[in-house]
């Protein structure tokens, strides 16, 4: 089994959810008089699959959300769109191809995409900014998941998991004639530069192989991927030897496995009845449904009768009645056969899909769902057994019954390019290939367009398909990001007894993003790269651990002293006459010395007032705290504090009885230390 590969994974927007974005309010003080201001996001989106360049999808207008009036004063939240049914409306579901048998690309279910903000007071343009490049796809999570998964679906739990796009229960039990598909969104880095498609086979007399039954050796970022893992494309019915199950997974050039392990048993039992329903999964791609229980098919003819003048002879074969028309809907209704409560569960995403399609010997059968409802569980039933009635979407007017058409004479055409780009890599660099993105169809006797042929993506594994070639105008990307090189806000957890933590120190080397758009563009991508890095885990990992945090060193202006605590979650220091400090009760309020809540490392004024500085420190209720505070590395206050029945206490920073208080000077290093008893 391959090793797994390290991966970073990136966040894609759901167009099936709600795409939020907010546009903040103008200046209150520079624009008193709300009345003439107007907020407009205009959406930008590439042209066609692969472009680099972006245009102008829709611009939509509204007004601000009237201020929300506080006792501290007025909120002003400025506008915000939902842009996701815009997005929506421009990408399509790609259902694989009849009888696919190699690795497919689904080049219309995800798009990037950036957003121009857009303020004007009274028509007057007030500023315009652009966004960073985001990516969508045509994909959904139910609404009660959507709140707290939107912005980490595909990191945290597609990502981390490595999971194909689907939620079917994993071992699942297959026909020797099923098709079956797994989808890949490529939303990570390193890119691959191929894609390979594993099977683990296990036969009946005990043995296994590892097979390579896919390859695909040319990979773009941020696109979904189809593989087909039936028994028949992966070419397990021609075995020697009878299978009895197997594993598959994606892996890259070097064999690293990019995805999870599903698993498969061949069915071996004999069915009398076998249908397969193919249809579109809530997350993009298109899951099967194995049916090995009874159905039954019907046609409800619907006849247009017209009338007709007889004349005077009266003849007998004439007809006063004609049919002028007879269209025929054809229903089926299918029974699942004996299921698991997990895919009992399951097929609620059948009765939500958008597309379905019954499996047949030539191609796929659209048809849509007339079943109204589905019961979902029942306490009493083990196994567990549904049926569904579909209507075919295309009526029948004729009948015929004709062999397959692969065998009839056909005028020769091929493909030529209509419109090329430089491809980029999952970091927006360019890669130094050239592509050609959209094919045309032509005639080779005469060199002419084939004009009912629509112009199609050039996509690997169709037919017409041009492979990139190498070429000197890709090898500059426009902008490229600048060098990042800060400490982390995290604070490391894991150091040794009479070591405090500290940050890590989180460097993005500059170039390590490209944008064909704007250097801000490309330099948000490497601050998105500094937030996935600012993680506990990496401070855990690569944070310092100071024996004698004391002791810091640290630059003071002249005239001041510096506050640092060592631990700077459990508490939030503040003047009471002053807005100064890094408490809630500054937040919202301006001057040099408000910090955000629970910050560390500050700069504060020497004054003769000490009376009012103060500490808020949390922890655990009723529990004994020892609160040190140490001016460049001497000990000044040191006692000993039971927090309350809510976990806090309030105390004096440099006092401990009121009257007597340390003075700290210029140029002192204070340092707060909080040790559990």
């Amino acid at each position: 089994m391959d090793a797994l590969a390290t991966l970073t994974h990136y966040p894609v927007h759901l167009t099936g959810n709600p795409i939020v974005v907010n546009t903040e309010a103008a200046d209150p003080i520079a624009y008193p008089d709300r009345t003439g201001l107007r907020y407009g996001l205009t959406l930008m989106t590439p042209p066609y699959f692969l472009a680099n360049t972006f245009e102008q999808l829709d611009t939509l207008v509204a007004s601000e959300i009237p201020p929300e009036v506080l006792a501290t004063g007025s909120v002003y939240k400025g506008a915000y769109f939902d842009i996701a049914r815009h997005l929506d409306s421009l990408l399509i579901r790609t259902p694989p191809t009849f009888q696919q048998a190699t690795i497919g690309i689904c080049e219309s279910l995800t798009t990037p995409y950036y957003v121009r903000r857009i303020r004007t007071h009274e028509d007057a343009l007030i500023d315009q900014v652009d966004s960073p490049v985001s990516y969508a796809i045509k994909a959904g999570v139910a609404e009660r998941d959507y709140a707290a998964y939107h912005d980490f679906f595909f990191t945290e739990y597609i990502g981390k998991g490595k999971r194909f796009l689907t939620w079917s229960p994993n071992a699942r039990t297959v026909h020797a004639d099923q098709p079956e598909y797994l989808y890949l969104l490529t939303h990570f880095s390193p890119l691959p530069t191929t894609l390979k498609l594993i099977a683990q086979v296990y036969y009946t007399d005990g043995t296994n192989e590892r097979l390579v039954t896919g390859i695909l050796m040319t990979v773009y970022p941020y696109k979904v991927y189809s593989f087909p893992v039936g028994p028949i494309a992966l070419g397990l019915t021609s075995r020697p030897k009878p299978v009895r199950h197997y594993e598959v997974w994606v892996s890259n050039q070097d064999d690293e496995r990019l995805t999870e392990i599903r698993w498969y048993r061949l069915e071996t039992q004999y069915r009398r009845t076998v249908r397969f329903l193919l249809f579109a999964n809530s997350l993009g791609g298109f899951d099967t449904l194995y049916c090995t229980g009874k159905g039954v098919e019907q046609v409800k003819y619907v006849r247009q009768i017209t009338e007709r003048f007889t004349g005077y002879d009266y003849r007998p074969e004439f007809s006063e009645k004609e049919i002028n028309e007879v269209t025929g809907e054809r229903e089926l209704t299918v029974s699942t056969g004996w299921l698991s409560k997990a895919q009992g569960e399951y097929l609620q995403e059948l009765a939500l899909s958008p597309e379905i399609y019954l499996v047949t010997d030539r191609a796929y059968l659209p048809v849509i769902p007339v079943t109204e409802s589905l019961k979902t569980s029942d306490d009493d039933e083990t196994l567990l057994g549904r049926t569904f009635v579909f209507r075919y979407t295309n009526k029948e007017q004729h009948y015929s019954r004709l062999p397959s058409p692969d065998n009839l004479p056909k005028r020769p055409t091929g493909w030529r390019p209509k419109a090329i780009t430089c491809l980029l890599d999952a970091n927006g660099k360019r890669t130094g290939m050239k592509a050609a993105v959209l094919l045309e169809k032509y005639y080779l006797d005469d060199n002419t367009r084939v004009p009912e042929a629509p112009i199609k993506s050039n996509v690997p594994g169709t037919e017409g398909y041009l492979p990139p070639v190498p070429s000197a105008d890709c090898l500059a990307t426009p902008f490229l990001s600048g060098a990042i090189s800060r400490s982390g806000t995290y604070q490391r957890s894991n150091c040794g007894a009479d070591q405090v933590g500290g940050p890590a120190l989180i460097t993005v080397p500059a170039g390590l993003f490209g944008s064909e758009v704007s250097q801000a563009d490309a330099d948000s991508k490497a601050e998105a790269e500094f937030t996935r890095l600012n993680t506990q885990s990496y401070a855990d990992q690569y944070g310092s651990c100071t024996t004698a945090p004391e002791l810091y060193a640290w630059s003071v202006p002249a005239g001041h002293w510096h506050y640092r605590s060592g631990s700077p979650q459990q508490m939030q220091v503040y003047f009471g006459s002053q807005p100064w400090g890094n408490s809630w009760t500054v937040q919202g309020q301006t001057g040099p010395y408000v910090f955000p809540q629970n910050a560390n490392d500050l700069n504060f004024p020497v004054q003769g007032d000490l009376y009012w500085w103060y500490l808020m420190v949390t922890g655990k209720p009723a529990k004994t705290y020892r609160i040190e505070v140490f001016s460049n590395g001497t000990l000044v206050i040191d006692r000993s504090v039971v927090l309350n029945q809510e976990g806090a206490e309030h105390l004096w920073l440099f006092g401990t009885d009121g009257v007597s208080f340390y003075n700290p000077p210029s140029g002192a290093k204070v340092y707060v230390k909080m040790t559990e008893q």
